[in-house]
């Protein structure tokens, strides 16, 4: 399913940015490019750029071209990976997704796992705390934090994060007691660092670890940000409550930086799945992987 010449030329001049690039990275004339996106757009009948001496454009038939090729390029990526479920030893490269908080805590260590097992494995890691489309991107394993879409990927549960409200310690200076009843009015008043996710008005509910009621808090943003590392930034500067995974912020928790918001009481755990494309060749890279994330989440030391 590997793409002709002509569409790969003209696939590598839009990632690269300009013939010149593209020449380089396919060890061809400047000429020999040029030569090949006439030649296409001839094939096709329609103009796919607009090339100038300075930069390269897309038509509105280019941008609609270049993705169908890109679809196509990750769908025998995908169809030549799968091949390893046949005896192969896994080598060769593997992209991962995971959200940001998750990069070093769990990413990052099981990829050594997985390197030392199969040195010859060429990990990809992609930051995103957006949940990608994995075929269109090329992605084999993606790390997803909460409730899972309804979709045709094939999705297994690696461990739970536990959600920690957190603020900076200054800000409980001028907290009421714990014991007391007003403390619940204030901590429902201070200012609510949300994920972008969150909605504007939303709701927790504590569950208490010494078997009593729980208690149910409701917040209206004040700040939002896309990723956990900026909120926690917001957070110790006191800027507000936040909603934090543990594991994502334990040296914070650990250095007291934050500090929660309820010691005795805590969320219910979040699941965390292991999420991937390939139907029953799972390759051997993606059950590796998939093995070292859950290892890792198992073996996570909790901050308390």
């Amino acid at each position: 399913m590997m793409l002709s010449v002509l569409p790969q030329t003209f696939v590598t001049v839009v990632e690269t940015g300009s013939i010149t690039r593209a020449a380089e990275d396919m060890n061809l004339a400047k000429s020999a490019v040029s030569q090949n996106l006439k030649r296409l757009e001839t094939q096709l009948d329609v103009k796919l750029a607009v090339r100038t001496t300075r930069r390269l454009s897309l038509t509105p038939a280019g941008k609609r071209y270049y993705q169908k090729c890109k679809e196509l390029i990750a769908l025998s990526r995908l169809a030549q990976t799968e091949m390893e479920a046949f005896g192969a030893r896994p080598s060769g490269p593997i992209t991962i997704t995971a959200p940001h908080a998750l990069i070093a805590t769990v990413i990052a260590p099981a990829i050594a796992l997985v390197r030392r097992q199969f040195p010859h494995l060429t990990p990809q890691v992609i930051a995103d705390d957006k949940r990608l489309d994995l075929v269109a991107e090329g992605i084999d394993v993606s790390l997803t934090v909460g409730d899972l879409p309804d979709s045709s990927l094939k999705a297994r549960r690696v461990g739970a994060l536990r959600d920690v409200l957190c603020v900076a310690p200054e800000l409980l200076d001028a907290a009421p007691s714990a014991d007391d009843p007003a403390f619940m009015e204030w901590a429902q008043s201070l200012p609510y660092i949300a994920h972008v996710r969150e909605p504007e008005n939303l709701e927790h509910i504590l569950q208490s670890q010494e078997g009593g009621n729980p208690i149910r808090l409701c917040f209206k943003t004040s700040f939002r940000s896309n990723t956990v590392e900026a909120i926690a930034a917001l957070a110790r500067e006191g800027l507000g409550v936040a909603l934090l995974p543990d594991i994502g912020v334990v040296e914070d928790l650990r250095a007291k930086r934050l500090v929660p918001l309820f010691s005795k009481h805590t969320l219910e755990p979040t699941p965390v799945y292991a999420l991937h494309a390939y139907e029953k060749l799972q390759p051997g890279s993606v059950r590796a992987t998939i093995k070292a994330i859950e290892t890792i989440l198992a073996s996570a030391v909790a901050w308390r």
